[in-house]
């Protein structure tokens, strides 16, 4: 056996700050990752029409802890009162 490999301290690994997407190993938003996926297939993988499934799928993974919480601006999506209030312009 090699002397240096007894002697090397053990590798403890740390999750990155950011990029960190852990594997939803108890299926808990399985369902949402499913409609979004055959979203894409319905869609020939344009996911700019999947936008809805995709935020019901971020939002199940930062409620689950799955993912850190994040503003939606910094996820691509409008936040609710924005969209809402963009809404209510555009009709007027």
């Amino acid at each position: 056996m090699n002397s240096n490999t007894l002697n090397q301290k053990s590798f403890i690994p740390t999750p990155p700050e950011k990029g960190s997407f852990p594997l939803d190993h108890e299926n808990i938003c399985k369902k949402y990752y499913l409609l979004y996926m055959s979203c894409l297939r319905r869609n020939s993988v344009n996911n700019s029409k999947c936008r809805l499934e995709a935020k019901e799928y971020l939002g199940c993974r930062m409620q689950n802890n799955l993912m850190e919480q994040t503003q939606w601006s910094k996820l691509g999506f409008e936040d609710e009162h924005n969209a809402n209030a963009n809404e209510n312009t555009n009709k007027n």
